[in-house]
């Protein structure tokens, strides 16, 4: 069956707009109409947020609210309500989009004056150097993207492997590789990639390319309290109840048209029942008013949600590139004519109907049996 993203549930118009202004959006029609000052609630099941340590960061959603709130990148993507103005490249901590050798062997981009950190020192080419380095920890930084360890010209060995094992273990030799892949002259970084690309400036938009400065890096505790170089920094981080984040005064909108930074202050909030979730973003009222959730809205509110017209533009209901699907413990049942005679005899519209009816997502064309 295919699955809905929809079944969000957002918080008005004006709630809606901050969102995505303050994901991002310095260009085209998102950018426009709000208006600074406030508290911004995020409300979800979750106990937490999987990963802000930009380069263990790999989820979607996850990117988003880390990149438009915490952590700079060479580049990044525009978000619009015009679908011509809508995810073109930008520049965001470099001065453009990049430049390529003739054989696109190599990537440059310099870095703008004026970045700082939250506690004032400026991010330099080093920090990005640096923060690219750790993608090859992967016994330590898991779980994020590794195009850095299959694009940049570094030897394997035998296995695969890169013979470069990050920062923290490296020999001078190991590190001498990586030095050669990723260079530095003054506020210029370079990638040298081991075959050519055209497209390495979208690449960079990812936080695994993002700066970390190696004076403030603890490692897989980094994910707890990332540095910032956004227009927001961590004031607190209470896993299972809640993320605080409060304006970051070394930020300075003059460096980075991307970001409105609308709200004054933007607190996430852990480990809501979502039945809660969606009465309280039904309900619109007091701190409720300026709230919005990530999570579908609880099955058993979907059809009040879709079908009273006071909901009609706080609700969205589109397709995610995800499929549901119901798995047979093979140990239980290891004949696999007896599996394909409990897929056949299963009851597709009813198992539709616990995930939520019409609205939980269409079923997919093929793959049933």
């Amino acid at each position: 069956m295919k699955k809905s993203t929809g079944i969000r549930f957002g918080v008005g118009v004006a709630s809606v707009a901050l969102l995505l202004t303050a994901c991002g959006g310095g260009s085209g029609s998102s950018a426009t109409g709000g208006t600074k000052g406030g508290t911004l609630t995020f409300l979800t099941e979750a106990e937490q947020i999987l990963h802000l340590d930009p380069q263990r960061n790999y989820t979607g959603e996850d990117l988003a609210f880390a990149s438009g709130y915490l952590n700079r990148t060479l580049t990044q993507y525009t978000l619009s309500k015009d679908n011509n103005e809508a995810s073109k490249l930008i520049a965001d901590a470099a001065t453009d989009t990049g430049t390529a050798s003739a054989d696109g062997k190599s990537w440059s981009f310099t870095i703008k004056d004026g970045i700082k950190w939250e506690d004032g020192k400026a991010v330099t080419c080093d920090d990005f150097k640096y923060g690219v380095s750790r993608t090859f920890a992967t016994d330590i930084i898991t779980d994020g993207p590794t195009y850095a360890i299959s694009m940049l010209d570094i030897a394997k060995n035998a296995d695969g492997a890169s013979v470069y094992p990050g920062p923290y273990k490296a020999t001078a030799a190991q590190q001498a590789a990586y030095d050669k892949a990723v260079t530095c002259d003054g506020n210029k970084i370079t990638f040298n990639l081991a075959k050519p690309s055209t497209d390495f400036n979208y690449t960079v938009t990812l936080s695994a390319f993002a700066p970390v400065r190696k004076d403030a890096d603890t490692g897989e505790k980094y994910d707890d309290h990332p540095l910032s170089n956004g227009p927001y920094k961590i004031e607190s981080y209470v896993k299972k109840d809640k993320l605080i984040l409060v304006r970051n005064d070394q930020w300075d909108a003059a460096t980075d048209s991307f970001r409105p930074a609308y709200p004054d202050k933007i607190v996430y909030t852990f480990s809501q029942p979502a039945s809660v979730i969606t009465e309280r973003l039904m309900a619109d009222s007091g701190a409720d008013a300026s709230a919005l959730s990530p999570d579908p809205v609880d099955s058993a509110k979907l059809a009040v949600v879709f079908k009273d017209a006071k909901y009609e533009k706080r609700r969205f209901n589109e397709f995610d590139p995800y499929v549901r699907y119901y798995a047979i413990n093979t140990k239980k049942v290891p004949n696999v004519k007896h599996r394909m005679a409990i897929l056949a005899a299963a009851n597709r519209e009813e198992l539709r109907k616990i995930a939520g009816g019409i609205y939980a997502g269409d079923f997919a064309d093929e793959g049933w049996l």
